[in-house]
């Protein structure tokens, strides 16, 4: 027994001491791996804590970033609400200027039609005034007082021709008309033709016209010179003579 004691314990010493060469080599094996391994994890931290920096540096960049971005789209939507505002202001004003523009004109038009239709009115009043005259002159006037007044009528205009001074009129003597409500007789023709060439120095023939709208009276143009000796003539002057005194 001792024998196989003394066999044995040899190489149970071997064993003893191979097994703990063996545990001691797998313990220092496995303790620098662990020991790799966490430098590896501390390194690994270590890039993992800068890119969490990066990251929030970033985010705070981004974060800045987008509030001046929202400041400066606040500040650019404020400035076009006032420009737009100002436009809008300026707008209503031009409209109420337009506006106000037309509507003098179209006072001022209205003002001028209103004026331009009395002024038709009183023309037309004129007109009828002087055409109700003649009416009532023929109804009144007999046909032999008639022309006793055409007689009285030339007879004042050829007095009046005889009185004018004519040193300083000048006629031309080839555009000669001569309108009569009655037939001239020659004695008549006769002095207003001497009249006119003694006056005027125009040698003219006297052949005239017969307008019966004259109601009285003579008149002749000798080109610029234009006298009208009619009744119709006077009416004229009486109506606007009328108008005068209403009007004032």
């Amino acid at each position: 027994m001792r024998e196989i004691i003394r066999i044995l314990m040899p190489v149970a010493l071997t064993y003893v001491a191979a097994t703990a060469l063996m545990v001691f080599a797998i313990r220092r094996l496995l303790l620098g791996d662990t020991r790799r391994a966490m430098a590896k994890i501390r390194e690994v931290e270590g890039e993992v804590r800068r890119k969490e920096e990066r990251i929030r540096a970033e985010i705070a960049e981004h974060e800045r970033d987008f509030e001046a971005r929202k400041i400066e789209a606040q500040e650019s939507m404020e400035r076009q609400r006032k420009e737009s505002e100002k436009e809008m202001a300026k707008a209503r004003e031009k409209a109420l200027a337009d506006a106000r523009k037309e509507g003098e004109r179209i006072i001022d038009q209205a003002r001028k039609n209103e004026e331009k239709l009395r002024q038709q009115i009183a023309q037309d009043m004129e007109e009828k005034a002087v055409e109700y005259g003649g009416r009532i002159f023929k109804l009144v006037f007999s046909e032999e007082m008639n022309v006793e007044l055409n007689r009285k009528f030339i007879e004042e205009l050829l007095n009046a021709l005889d009185e004018v001074d004519s040193s300083s009129i000048t006629v031309d003597a080839d555009d000669a008309v001569f309108k009569s409500s009655h037939p001239l007789e020659e004695e008549q023709k006769e002095r207003l033709k001497e009249l006119l060439k003694n006056k005027f120095g125009a040698d003219v023939e006297i052949n005239e016209t017969i307008d019966e709208a004259l109601l009285a009276g003579l008149s002749f143009k000798l080109g610029s010179l234009e006298i009208d000796g009619s009744l119709l003539s006077r009416y004229h002057e009486a109506v606007s003579e009328v108008k005068k005194g209403i009007g004032t």
